[in-house]
């Protein structure tokens, strides 16, 4: 059934795999042995490229149960059957997309899918299908780092993009459709970052948003914003491919390919290295890093060749380009719009300190300019059709969720009965949690949950951290109780019952001496949990229970399993949120196993060291928006992670390690491009440093871009359907996209009033239109006095509530915000964009019209 190549491929992974597989090679022997001939190949791949974290994280049966069903799919279903073999086992088979936890679900998915495409011909037609029953099953909602399951995704009818495009690409892949997840790890023109999907068709990969159908493949809403990326990779588990898409690199057992032509202009950037002695510095690594939320990401780290090159395709924007060897370094901004070639120089000695200037630096970060690569043209009956689909699958999730939730059973505890309404299809696991007794300690862990813990939490997981942390309750105070050794969860791991299993994994002896020196646990796992990166995915960790058997763990893991085996022998223990590091509790405060002093940050630390931050308005400095800091560690600075923090006053103070220190600070314009301000500076044992931020305000020509609005249909006052070109004129005129009684709009308006002459006076020469969702908005007493007071202004509706969020991300504002304020010229050439309620952006639109 598969050819020789793939059988050797195999054989060649398994046994250079199986020296890290002591820990679980009897189970392995004993599973091959109830396979098939067929379905022992697929498992050797399986088990020889698999990241080595999963082998001791899920059971042979689970992996089994990919390969049945790939088998079946490519014995029965005619467009699997004809996929070449390294497209088959890396974009059909492969139970992996993403750092999702692995269930065995294609049979599932399949048995959902498998009427609704059985009468498509052409598995192009079952693509469209297929994404039309993901957004009748899972939305969009924003959530913290883990990656939920397909199944979660499922039963609680939400996910963050990387979660649906992990839920769609399973649902392709369930009925034999080649998928895969596309990302670009942070874009260039505005903050954050976005996944979606790739089908394989026909001998070419499409495009499509994941739980975002569309009518035609080739097209999403991110279309327009991915023509501004720097970079655009997907991901496979192995190399049994053909030639084909240029692979940007390996790291551990993944390969990353580099897709960003398929969606932006690009260039082929060459990047010489050279020593300090201006020799071709071979294996230095390069580090290509986006600004995106006020600090350098690294998004493709390339190794040098005898050169002392590295290549890489990408997108037409600035990017920062940092080249290590031997504790050398050397960096520089690099513009892939102008250059083809760069050069880096390895001329910082990082041991030393006489490259640290602490004074600000200022940059201008361009982003590329938007380009219509895939303009994914509509006509307006398919958009009247996905606009009624789309209606209908919401209707219909939003019916399946919420029937999940039973109001009776939830009356019982009306203190938890929002985690019960958040858990949607979970809700059975959490109230047999709750209903097995009155223990108290019960609520206090369910309160203890995340959101996405809701979700999936199992009873039984739930359980084993009650048990366990209560024998230690009197012991300790209640905030630490609960925060420290009752909590099920230490950092964004899955939830599993690790308690149970480190309890009977370690003996009563070595137990009672981890309790009474907890720095023996960390020695324990020094010794004894290794890592190999090349065997491993970096970004996911394995369990607490996965790294003893398989004794092997990535640092995030160990830290994980530091702080499980302390809270399961009754030591409060935990990963500081700032600094990333184990810390269990000593006297009044945290201490870093292996370093015997308390943790700068720390409860009850004296500092070693104080930075103060000093600002005139604290309300501009939003932490991974507007400022970030970093501690040089190693090779590179790490981000410190102190999102949420509020200014009181005009200085705030950190308690740091005395190290290395980077300051960065970022003001995004509207066309994308960032201005930074970045300080280097070193930080002494017991010192007080004091340092003034720096952030550059936008000018008027800052503030303006040249965005092509689609054009879209309204209803104006008599009923009739116009489109909004027509009603512009060609002319200038500004957009109000309103939302009647809200605050943010309620402020838009009566700045407008305060302005009524000015705003008059503009109506005569611009054309000024409020969109609102009906004829009802007009009774609204704050619309009927701007209507009032500036005569000049048309109005028109929206009915369906779809045209703003279109212009919204084609103006690459907040889509979900409210109202949405767009100047326009000539027409329909959008020059600035707002969203949500913005001081003085009313004003800015005055001048803009005045000016313009």
């Amino acid at each position: 059934m598969f050819s020789n190549h793939l059988k050797e491929y195999a054989d060649r992974k398994y046994e250079e795999r199986l020296p890290y597989l002591k820990g679980i090679r009897e189970e392995l022997e004993e599973g091959f042995r109830l396979c098939t001939p067929a379905q022992e190949v697929l498992m050797r791949f399986f088990y020889g490229t698999m990241p080595l974290r999963d082998a001791g994280e899920y059971e042979f049966r689970v992996f089994l149960s990919f390969v049945k069903h790939a088998i079946w799919l490519r014995e029965h279903v005619e467009w699997c059957a004809d996929l070449p073999e390294d497209i088959f086992v890396n974009h059909v088979l492969y139970y992996r997309i993403n750092s999702e936890d692995i269930s065995g679900n294609r049979a599932f998915f399949h048995e959902q899918l498998k009427d609704r495409i059985a009468s498509c011909q052409d598995p192009a037609e079952a693509v469209l299908a297929i994404n039309y029953w993901c957004a009748e099953n899972a939305a969009y909602e924003a959530s913290d780092m883990r990656t939920a399951s397909p199944m979660t995704v499922y039963r609680s009818g939400k996910g963050r993009c990387g979660e649906e495009s992990t839920f769609a690409v399973t649902a392709f892949r369930s009925v034999g459709i080649p998928a895969r997840q596309v990302y670009t790890p942070r874009w260039a023109h505005c903050d954050d970052n976005h996944a979606w999907v790739e089908v394989w068709l026909h001998g070419r990969w499409y495009f499509l948003g994941a739980c975002e159908p569309e009518e035609i493949l080739n097209k999403g809403w991110f279309s327009n914003a991915s023509s501004r990326a720097l970079l655009v990779h997907s991901r496979c588990f192995s190399d049994f491919t053909e030639e084909g898409e240029a692979c940007i690199g390996k790291e551990g057992v993944t390969w990353f390919y580099n897709n960003t032509v398929t969606y932006a202009r690009t260039k082929n950037l060459t990047v010489s290295v050279t020593d300090p002695e201006g020799k071709p510095a071979e294996g230095a690594e390069v580090s290509f890093e986006i600004l995106n939320m006020a600090e350098y990401c690294s998004v493709a780290v390339l190794t040098a060749d005898e050169a002392g090159e590295v290549r890489l395709t990408l997108g037409l924007g600035d990017i920062r380009i940092r080249a290590m060897l031997n504790g050398w370094c050397g960096e520089a901004l690099v513009s892939a719009a102008v250059q083809e070639r760069a050069a880096l120089r390895l001329d910082t000695d990082l041991s030393q300190t006489d490259w640290i200037r602490d004074v600000w630096e200022q940059e201008e970060v361009k982003a590329p300019a938007d380009y219509p690569v895939n303009p994914g043209l509509v006509t307006p009956e398919q958009k009247q059709r996905r606009r009624e689909k789309l209606a209908a699958a919401n209707r219909l999730r939003e019916r399946r969720i919420n029937a999940y939730y039973d109001e009776k059973a939830a009356d019982k505890y009306p203190g938890e009965k929002e985690r019960l309404r958040l858990a949607a299809g979970n809700f059975g696991e959490l109230y047999r949690f709750l209903e097995r007794d009155t223990n108290p300690d019960r609520k206090a862990l369910l309160h203890s949950l995340r959101v996405k813990d809701c979700k999936d939490a199992k009873a039984d997981v739930l359980e084993d951290a009650l048990q366990y942390a209560g024998a230690f309750r009197e012991a300790w105070e209640e905030e630490t109780y609960r925060k420290y050794l009752l909590c099920p969860w230490v950092y964004y791991e899955e939830l599993t019952p690790y308690r149970s299993f480190i309890s009977r994994y370690f003996t009563d002896g070595e137990k009672a001496a981890f309790a009474q020196e907890p720095e023996k646990i960390q020695e324990y796992i020094c010794r004894n949990i290794a890592y190999e990166p090349e065997q491993d995915y970096r970004t996911i960790c394995a369990t607490p229970s996965g790294c003893l058997k398989l004794k092997q763990g990535n640092a995030l893991s160990r830290k994980i399993l530091f702080v499980a085996i302390c809270r399961t022998l009754g030591i409060p223990a935990r990963i500081n949120r700032v600094t990333q590091e184990a810390e269990y509790l000593c006297g009044d405060g945290f201490l870093v196993p292996g370093k015997q002093e308390e943790m700068a940050g720390s409860a009850g630390a004296d500092s070693k060291a104080g930075l103060t931050l000093r600002v005139e308005d604290g309300r501009k400095w939003i932490y991974y928006q507007t400022w970030t800091i970093g501690r040089l560690d190693g090779m590179q600075f790490t981000t410190l992670d102190y999102e949420g923090m509020g200014w009181e006053g005009p200085a705030y103070r950190l308690s740091l390690e005395a190290g290395v220190y980077r300051l960065l600070t970022a003001s995004r314009m509207p066309n994308g491009n960032q201005y930074t301000s970045r300080r280097i500076f070193t930080l002494k044992e017991g010192e007080e440093k004091e340092i003034f931020m720096s952030l550059r305000e936008a000018g008027m020509e800052d503030m303006l871009v040249r965005n092509e609005i689609p054009d879209f249909e309204v209803t104006d006052r008599d009923g009739r359907k116009r489109s909004a070109a027509d009603i512009m004129g060609g002319g200038s005129g500004v957009f109000f996209f309103l939302e009647e009684g809200a605050e943010p709009t309620e402020h838009v308006l009566n700045e407008l009033i305060a302005r009524a002459e000015d705003w008059k006076a503009a109506a005569e020469q611009a054309k000024l239109l409020f969109i609102l969702a009906g004829e009802e908005a007009l009774s609204n007493a704050t619309v009927k006095r701007t209507l009032e007071k500036i005569p000049g202004i048309t109005v028109v509706f929206d009915t369906e509530g779809d045209t703003a969020e279109p212009v919204a991300r084609r103006m690459y504002v907040d889509p979900e915000k409210l109202p949405l304020l767009v100047v326009t010229t000539g027409g329909m050439t959008g020059i600035y964009g707002s969203s949500g309620y913005n001081v003085g952006s009313v004003d800015l639109m005055h001048k803009l019209l005045v000016k313009g």
